[in-house]
């Protein structure tokens, strides 16, 4: 699960990985409706046509010149491309990508404006998407790929993983992100809203997102033009106050949850604003946060409720759960569905489960439904308010679940029993002591590990296997079509 266990949620700047920051679209320079416009080369600067063998974890095509692995954006394995190189004495080449020679029989038109090479001159491809020029059932494919490549080089007796399960349908994989999120920025005088540029801070102002929910893309441009008409203008400028809009819009209610994050709440026109949206809109609950620094993080520590009930309600799985303005939450809910379902069709029906990296009960929640004993373990206080307070909704659940507020490392000597166990860590996977705690001393019959990051699962799954566990299955799960994020469920049984 993709999520930093703090009070606060950190967003990277969209597509800023390292090797996003090395590998930049260069439209100025490729064959565009059949004429290049070519540039004179700088010093340190040369052309070269590359064929592109594979894809680097950040979905960014890997070519090989001279002996040097170079990555470049937008392109598909088996391609022959024309890229431009930028030394740079001792730090990395800048390369990008000029002209697609010899195009994949899976390259497709984007649909997204704001996409790829497509995007507008000027300002850069908006970081949002990296594969929006791939036909969706070859992503699905290459997302296998994938897996199975990184598992089986440090797990050579590892079972292939399964085929990526879509949670939409294979050709309309739009509107999948119930969590809808744009940044504000400026142009002049005008206020903006958008994403960032791909491998910077750089607001993109964007007129569409057709991955974000439409209800919720609908809310968030009918806020826009409330907050400029107000006269509000991004934070950072001067009486500047908006940093973002967060949108929460329910895939099984009819809920919308929005949270504004501003600079400060002095700033006397955005309440002005806010009571406006609330007389134009249809709002499940409306929330302010407070957020004063310029961080990788989308909220502050202070949220101010405005109108509306405290928490949203989403349904998963035939569980009802509960969703505060600034807990962490999956993206796509669909797809969590599925998460859940592989996860309770892995348990044996009588064990008892640890949930460790719980949250707000995504898993634990169903699993005492389905009759389990749980203890889920989740050390973000506000995620554990909602999962306990969603437990009065749920009948089946009452009495077999129990939440323990506490860090999953801090939690883990105190226990010495579990039949069973859930792991949803964190982007960066477990630590060593989790991994000891769990696979060393505790040494449940079953285990299933829920993985945002294949390289930290295939970092970590030769020493779970080495504490005597058997790999059962790996089953890819498409949270995120149009990027290469994979979440995969992990089923392993003691030897």
């Amino acid at each position: 699960m993709t999520r930093l266990r703090a009070p606060r949620f950190r967003l990277r700047a969209a597509g800023a990985s390292d090797s996003a920051l090395r590998a930049t679209s260069d439209k100025s320079a490729r064959q565009v409706g059949g004429q290049t416009r070519n540039r004179v080369l700088q010093s340190g600067e040369h052309v070269v046509d590359v064929d592109i063998d594979a894809l680097a974890p950040n979905g960014d095509g890997i070519a090989i010149s001279k002996g040097r692995r170079l990555t470049v954006p937008f392109t598909i394995p088996g391609e022959r491309v024309r890229i431009r190189i930028i030394e740079r004495g001792r730090a990395p080449a800048l390369v990008s990508l000029v002209e697609i020679l010899r195009p994949s029989p899976h390259r497709i038109t984007p649909r997204c404006r704001h996409f790829g090479l497509d995007a507008k001159p000027g300002v850069g491809p908006c970081g949002g998407c990296a594969w929006q020029h791939i036909a969706y059932p070859e992503q699905l494919r290459l997302k296998t790929e994938l897996i199975d490549r990184l598992v089986r080089a440090n797990v050579p007796d590892a079972p292939g993983a399964l085929r990526t399960l879509a949670a939409t349908p294979l050709d309309q994989p739009w509107g999948y992100r119930h969590k809808v999120h744009f940044v504000f920025g400026d142009r002049g005088s005008t206020l903006t809203m958008g994403h960032y540029v791909r491998g910077s801070r750089r607001v993109i102002p964007v007129v569409e997102c057709p991955v974000h929910n439409e209800r919720g893309n609908a809310f968030a441009f009918r806020a826009r033009d409330t907050f400029a008409a107000a006269g509000l203008r991004p934070a950072g400028g001067e009486r500047g106050t908006l940093r973002s809009l967060a949108i929460r819009v329910g895939c099984r209610t009819s809920e919308l949850m929005a949270t504004l994050v501003v600079s400060h709440d002095r700033d006397r026109r955005v309440r002005i604003a806010t009571r406006q949206l609330l007389e134009r809109t249809r709002l499940t609950s409306l929330h302010v946060n407070s957020h004063d620094r310029d961080d990788a993080f989308i909220f502050g520590p202070a949220t101010r409720h405005l109108s509306g009930s405290a928490r949203m309600r989403e349904e998963v799985a035939g569980a009802s759960l509960l969703i505060s303005p600034t807990a962490f939450f999956q993206t796509n809910v669909e797809a969590a569905e599925l998460l859940v379902q592989l996860v309770l069709a892995a348990m044996s029906s009588t064990a008892r489960v640890l949930d460790l990296y719980a949250g707000s009960g995504l898993f634990a929640i169903p699993l005492a439904a389905a009759g389990h004993e749980v203890l889920a373990v989740e050390e973000n206080r506000v995620a554990v308010a909602d999962g306990e307070a969603a437990l009065k909704l749920n009948k089946r659940a009452r009495g077999r679940c129990r939440f323990l507020a506490r860090r999953v490392e801090a939690a883990l000597p105190s226990l010495r029993d579990a039949e069973a166990v859930v792991l949803d860590p964190p982007r960066e996977g477990c630590s060593a002591s989790v991994l000891r705690e769990v696979f060393g001393r505790l040494k449940p019959r079953q285990a299933v590990y829920i993985s945002c990051n294949p390289e930290a699962l295939a970092r970590e799954l030769p020493r779970i296997c080495g504490s005597g566990y058997r790999l059962v299955s790996l089953q890819p799960v498409d949270m995120f079509p149009h990027t290469a994020h994979i979440e995969t469920v992990v089923v392993l049984q003691s030897r």
